[in-house]
This record gives C-alpha cells, structure tokens and sequence, in this order.
C-alpha cells in the first residue's frame, strides 16, 4: 500500500513539474493591443442632376482620400475581438469636370462644346472614430485570414464646436479673365454652392476583409480592403453655369473603397522577457536571449 502511495505522489509530483516547465501560449490574438494605422481612400463621385439650359450637368469624378490615427483592440476569444480607432482622416471630397460651351478667345468667344480638364479635387479632414468587430482564422502558422464590421463615427468635433442645426457653406466655382476695352474683367463662368449640417454626427457602415501576418517577435502586420458606406448625404446645393443660365443640383455622399496598412504590438516579446526571468533562464549575450525569446513566441 506504501509502495502504491508513493508511486502516486511521484506520478502527480511529475505532472506538476511538466505543466510548471511548459511555457504559456502566445497566441497572437490573445488580450490587449495598440496599434497604428495608414490607408488610401477611392470616394465616390458627386452626384449632379440638371434641371434646365443647354449644358449638361457637370460630370462628377472619384476622389482620392487618406487616414491616418491609432487603434486599440481587445480580442476577448480565439477568433473574435473588439478595436476602437482614432483617425485623422478624409470626411469629405469631392471633384468634377465642368462643361465649356464656349470660351474666351482673343477679344471673342470660342466655340469648344467639351468638358474641362481635371481639376484638384477639395479636401476636408477631421477625427473620425472607426469601432468594429474583427473576426481573424489561421490559415498558416503565422498568416491569418480577418474580416472586420463596424462604423465609422464622424462630425463629432463639428457637433460639439456648433449648435443644433448650424449651416455650413462650401462654394466652388470656375471663372475667366476676359479683356475689354477698359481692360481685363474676371467674369464667372461656373459656380457651386451646397450645404451642410455642422451639427449632425455621421454614422457610416464599415466592412473589410484582409490577412494578417504574425513577426518572429510577437508583433502583427495587418493588410485590409473594405468599402465604407454612408447612410445620407454630407453635402447638397445647386450648380449654374452663368453664361447659358443652365442649372441644377448635387449631392454627395461619403461612399468609398480603403486599402489599410497596419502594425499592431501585442506585447508578447515583454510577456516571453517575463516568463524566461520568471523561470531563471540565463543567456551569455543579448543575441542568445533574443533567438530564445522568438523561439518561446512560437509556441502557440
């Protein structure tokens, strides 16, 4: 009976040492992360609608967009987990070609029925907060499969500096210098005139899908491409072209596809420098403790 009573204590004493001397995992997508984020947005054109004359409606183009903040993300299951952003990014753009019936030409006026080259494209950015569910799958040791849902909050910075139901103004327009006999006179061609609601918070859907690639050091580098979808319009006014009298109306909406890049630390080189102290593993070189540290990482 001794003997059997012994043999258990030393099976159990056994077990013990094993778990103790196993390292814990580091599963990438376990706990707390910061990270920093860039992306490349494609907006959608404008929306013009003519109402009357003779020239058409200006043609609207795509808008190229950008962003750039810092995220923080809780991954409270093996696949799943939550992220809260804070970007300073593009929250409206627009751009469009302007028809020319005719334009000035020496002491006259030239026939050209064309639209007008390019022009730059306006601009506005402001803090924009993106909060998303991000679901993520291993497809390879350290390449994994994310696709991500959420909004994207913006105008709330604008909301907060104005009072219920404050109007803001954006205009644009295109003019000539035309010579006279009294000499050179600025004559306006085109304009465009819309309206927004400084006051309203716009919530946008969000959805991404993209891979993530897991560093020998416990970091993360992340690659997505989604569509951001806006549920009304952030601009609306009315255009006229000043020569013909012909006029109508525009609308435009924050829709647009996003490439992202993204670095994420997951603080698994401080937890691995922890656990080989914790466990009294000593190193004659930094070099030695480095390549220990990335070969305790990969145990996930």
């Amino acid at each position: 009976m001794k003997r059997i009573f012994a043999f258990l204590v030393f099976l159990i004493l056994l077990v013990c040492s094993s778990k103790a001397q196993k390292p814990p995992s580091f599963y990438p997508f376990k706990g707390f992360h910061v990270g920093i984020t860039g992306q490349a947005q494609f907006i959608q054109k404008s929306n013009y609608i003519s109402l009357g004359g003779t020239d058409p409606a200006p043609r609207g183009r795509w808008s190229p967009g950008w962003g750039a903040g810092i995220e923080f993300s809780y991954h409270f299951a093996k696949y799943f987990g939550i992220a809260i952003g804070m970007n300073y990014a593009t929250a409206l753009a627009y751009n469009y070609d302007v028809y020319f019936s005719t334009v000035p030409y020496d002491d006259g006026w030239e026939e050209v029925n064309s639209y007008a080259e390019p022009w730059p494209p306006t601009l506005f950015n402001e803090i924009i907060f993106p909060i998303k569910l991000e679901f993520h799958y291993p497809l390879h040791k350290n390449l994994f499969f994310t696709a991500e849902a959420g909004v994207n909050i913006r105008g709330v910075a604008l909301s907060l500096n104005n009072k219920k139901g404050t109007t803001g103004y954006y205009d644009r327009g295109t003019s000539f210098l035309v010579k006279t006999p009294s000499g050179y006179l600025s004559i306006m061609y085109y304009d465009q005139w819309g309206e927004r609601d400084m006051s309203k918070i716009y919530c946008d859907l969000l959805l991404g899908i993209g891979l993530y690639y897991n560093l020998p050091y416990g970091d993360l580098l992340r690659f997505t491409a989604g569509i951001n979808l806006s549920f009304s319009n952030t601009l609306e006014g009315d255009y006229l072209y000043y020569l013909t009298g012909s006029f109508g109306t525009f609308s435009i909406k924050h829709d647009f596809i996003y490439t992202q890049l993204s670095y994420i630390h997951t603080l698994n080189w401080q937890k691995a420098k922890k656990y080989l102290k914790k466990n009294d593993y000593s190193f004659t070189t930094k070099k030695e403790r480095r390549k220990k540290i990335v070969e305790v990482l990969g145990n996930w």
